[in-house]
Formats: structure tokens, C-alpha cells, sequence
């Protein structure tokens, strides 16, 4: 199975229990509480639903802009609220009904094409059976309920965005969870199909997912580099094709203006040398202030792709755990938007969460040109009977310029779900540092002391201590190496 495949299914599995709300936040646009001491880590938001859907970024920035292109933060990164608006933003939800406008794009003047495309299937002919332990069920909104937003020629194709209102769980699937979405949720579906195609010749590209409904939203094909974002008429559109990363760890864009017309842009980036695209972002102008700005969603990629090289200075790993660092060093390439030759890949660790465990964990590092390091950490989990393949995202974080990858301390908690309840099964504490740590002691929030455990070679798994936040690394002579945070669930890269 290539990395494509591998990673494909496990963000099959994440969507397993996308349909349902978290204790603290929206699922792709995926929070959960860590742990007993409620520090809140965003979970990275990556859901992919029956086949084909894949959802990035949806992690936003309250901004305001000056004019000059150059973009202030007026709070940190937060969930995607029911109003997409910034705070201090002149408009209100109710001035534009985004996707309750008349269809919009070259084609919306064809009723025929329009029609069809609307009254297309969203869901496989198939359903994934109660019994098999599914918990996601596609929704299928009323043909009274649906629209079609956009309808257009893309860089030689025809895309059409449909929106409905549906419910994320049929009332009458035996065993359905509970907690399911309200029925009248507005849900998106991406269509395309070749040249001159008519509706029966388009394909659900990326779809079912639920859609906040007056944020803006913008849609990548890694194939090509075409980009559309659906914005309200006289909205201005920015696009930036990747983040560059500094040498002290920040990160900047460069934005260029689109033209728009009705509100659609459609433009056009390099092709992606990944199966998905999450490196390139936009953002929405209304009135002179940035209404919205995040990472569009991406259509995946049918083409495969070669494993990236990747150095294990403590020795080649299973089959698993090279697969759980394949995932991690292909995501974080995907974010950057950067081959394999233009960086240095690493993985420092990879291992078991447990004894006798088959699960594998991955830490793995990029050096970038700058000399800046981003930091990913996964887990693979053996495939289930009846089920896709399952894993968990472990946390990334971007470090400045300094020691190589061999000489610094990384520590990161690894929670592991049962895709099919969705209750978290076990928390795992692994830290890695130079072969010389004996020790690590871990601390909470409050810098209050919590334990300490004896590394090998530098490695620490154990069970996380409820409440880690940082984790001190002490040699075998007493030296502390200096203390260092657990890896975040989400890095902004400028989206």
C-alpha cells in the first residue's frame, strides 16, 4: 500500500467520528480536552469522509488589514465560529447570504447543466452498514433543499459547488448515535467532470461536510494548481500559494489579489507535489477589512507518489512505523508546499506506544532552507476487522534555527481513539532526546512538579502524567537540557 493509501485511510478513519460534535469544539474542524488539568490543545483539522472528502485549515484568524496587504492578528488561532466575521468587521451575518445567492459562474446561465448537477447522488449506492461499528453517515439533503452555488469551466474541467440542508445521522439507521448534527445543517458537495461534460459525466469530488453558512469557502485541485473561492459579490480575494518559513521559526506569506467576479475568483497556484493540497491559503476583503482567512479545502489526488527519503539515526523501523513517519513527513511537505530535495526529513524516534504493542509511532522533523524545523508526531494502528485503518495525530510544532534535529529534546502525547465509539482509549507520554538523557520529569501548567521516569537512549513512553504540559530532559550527571512544552495539536502556518 503506498504512503497515498496509508494516509488516505487513515483520514478515512478520523471522518469515523467527524458526524459528532466534541466536548469543546468542531471535529476537521477537529477540539478535545487533554486532559483532567483542561489545557486545551485544537486538535489539526483533517476529516475526510465515504471516498473522496478531504477538509484543511479550518482554523481561522481574527484579523484586521490596513490596506497595505499586511495582515494584524487581533487574537490567536481559533475554531471557526457560526459567523465566519472578524470581531470589529463592518459587516454583519446578514448582509450577504453567500450561498443563497442566484448560481454564479460560466455555466449558471445552462438550467439543463444546473438542474442535473443539482439533482446529482451525494452518497455511495452503498451505505456503510450500522453493524460494521460506523459511526459517520453521509447525509443526503432533500432535492427541495438544494442549491447550486457555483457552476463553471476550471482550468479545463467543469466544477460545480451544491449546497443543502441535511442531517449528518438518519433517523432510521439501527444503532445511530446519538448527539448526531441538526437536521437542518448546510452541508457542500465539490462536482467535476471533464471538458463539455453534461451532469451525468460529473463526479462527487470532495463531499458531504458540513459548511458554516457565511463563511466564505475556497476549493484546490493538487493537479492542476486551480483554485475557486466562493465569496460575496465586491468581495476582494487573496491568495497565497505557501508559507515561507524564517530561520527564528515565524512564518510569512506573500498575497496577491485575484479578480473576482459576482464574488467567485478562480485562479491558479503550482500543482501540488502532494495527493492533497494544505499549503496554499486566502483570504476574503469586505469593506476594506479581512472578513476571513484560512486554508482552502482540497481535493485529493488520484495520482501516487513516491516515498519521501527519510534519515533513522536509530535504526530502520517496522513496516508500520515507517509508515507512521511516512504520513507525518508527507503532511508536514503538503503544509510547506516543498519536495523532498529542498529539505532535510528526520525521524529521531520510531517505535511502540506499549510492549507488545502493533501500533507504531513516528516523531519526524523538517529542516527547511532557513534552518527552521517543524516537528509532527503520528500514530499507526494496525487495521481493523470490517473497518478502514486508523491512526492519531501526536502534535507538530515549528522550532527556530539551532541544534541539529539529534541534539534537541521533543516531547509529545499521543491519544489514541476507538473510531468506533469514539472514546479515547489510551494517552501515551513520549519524549526523545540525545542518547546521554537518563531522565525526564514532566510538569503542568502551574510549573508543578508531577514525576519523573528513566529514558533509553534518550526515549521516554510511558502513560501520560494527567496534566503535562512541559517536559525537562536530565542526563546521567544531573545536567537538565532545559524544559520543553508538549507538541501543539494545531501550528498556524500563516493560514
Amino acid at each position: 500500500m503506498t504512503p497515498e493509501e496509508e494516509l488516505r485511510d487513515r483520514l478515512h478513519g478520523l471522518a469515523e467520528t467527524a458526524g459528532r460534535p466534541r466536548s469543546d469544539g468542531p471535529g476537521l474542524a477537529r477540539r478535545i480536552a487533554r486532559d483532567a488539568a483542561d489545557r486545551r490543545r485544537s486538535r489539526r483539522n483533517v476529516l475526510v469522509g465515504v471516498g473522496c472528502l478531504v477538509l484543511l485549515g479550518i482554523a481561522v484568524l481574527q484579523l484586521a488589514d490596513d490596506g497595505s496587504g499586511k495582515a494584524v492578528p487581533t487574537t490567536g488561532p481559533v475554531s471557526a465560529p457560526s459567523s465566519g466575521l472578524a470581531t470589529g468587521a463592518s459587516a454583519t451575518p446578514e448582509d450577504v447570504d453567500i450561498f443563497g445567492l442566484p448560481t454564479r459562474g460560466s455555466l449558471a446561465g445552462d438550467r439543463t447543466f444546473v438542474d442535473g448537477v443539482r439533482a446529482l447522488p451525494w452518497i455511495p449506492a452503498t451505505p456503510p452498514p450500522a453493524e460494521a461499528g460506523t459511526t459517520y453517515y453521509p447525509p443526503d439533503p432533500p432535492l427541495a433543499t438544494r442549491s447550486v452555488v457555483f457552476a463553471g469551466e476550471v482550468s479545463g474541467e467543469r466544477w460545480a459547488l451544491v449546497v443543502g440542508r441535511a442531517s449528518w445521522v438518519p433517523p432510521d439507521v439501527p444503532g445511530a448515535p446519538s448527539g448526531s448534527r441538526p437536521p437542518d445543517e448546510l452541508v457542500a458537495a465539490w462536482f467535476t467532470g471533464p471538458r463539455d461534460a453534461g451532469p451525468g459525466e460529473m463526479t462527487l469530488r470532495n463531499g458531504p461536510s458540513g459548511i458554516p453558512p457565511d463563511w466564505p469557502m475556497a476549493m484546490t485541485d493538487p493537479r492542476t494548481g486551480a483554485v475557486v473561492v466562493v465569496a460575496a459579490p465586491g468581495d476582494v480575494v487573496k491568495v497565497s500559494e505557501r508559507p515561507r518559513l524564517e530561520a527564528n521559526g515565524g512564518i510569512t506569506r506573500e498575497w496577491r489579489e485575484v479578480e473576482t467576479v459576482d464574488g467567485i475568483a478562480i485562479t491558479r497556484v503550482s500543482p501540488s507535489r502532494h495527493f492533497y493540497d494544505a499549503s496554499t491559503s486566502y483570504r476574503v476583503l469586505r469593506h476594506g477589512r479581512t472578513e476571513a482567512r484560512a486554508m482552502p479545502w482540497s481535493f485529493i489526488s488520484d495520482q501516487p507518489g513516491a516515498p519521501v527519503p527519510i534519515e533513522y539515526p536509530r535504526g530502520r523501523p517496522s513496516e508500520g512505523g515507517e509508515q507512521a513517519a511516512q504520513n507525518a513527513a508527507q503532511n508536514i511537505l503538503a503544509e510547506l508546499g516543498l519536495s523532498p530535495a529542498e529539505v532535510e526529513i528526520t525521524a529521531p524516534w520510531v517505535g511502540s506506544l506499549a510492549p507488545g504493542d502493533a501500533g507504531q509511532a513516528a516523531v519526524v522533523t523538517v529542516t527547511v532552507p532557513s534552518g527552521a524545523v517543524v516537528v509532527e508526531g503520528e500514530v499507526r494502528l494496525p487495521d481493523q476487522a470490517g473497518g478502514p485503518m486508523s491512526g492519531a495525530f501526536c502534535g507538530q510544532a515549528i522550532l527556530p534555527a539551532g541544534p541539529p534535529t539529534g541534539r534537541r529534546v521533543l516531547a509529545m502525547a499521543c491519544e489514541v481513539f476507538d473510531y468506533g465509539t469514539g472514546a479515547p482509549v489510551s494517552t501515551t507520554l513520549v519524549a526523545v532526546g540525545p542518547p546521554e538523557v537518563a531522565l525526564y520529569r514532566a510538569y503542568d501548567g502551574a510549573r508543578t512538579f508531577l514525576g519523573e521516569h528513566a529514558a533509553v537512549d534518550g526515549v521516554l513512553v510511558v502513560p501520560l502524567p494527567v496534566g503535562t504540559d512541559t517536559v525537562e530532559a536530565v542526563t546521567a550527571g544531573g545536567v537538565t537540557l532545559g524544559r520543553v512544552e508538549l507538541l501543539e495539536q494545531q501550528v498556524n502556518f500563516g493560514d
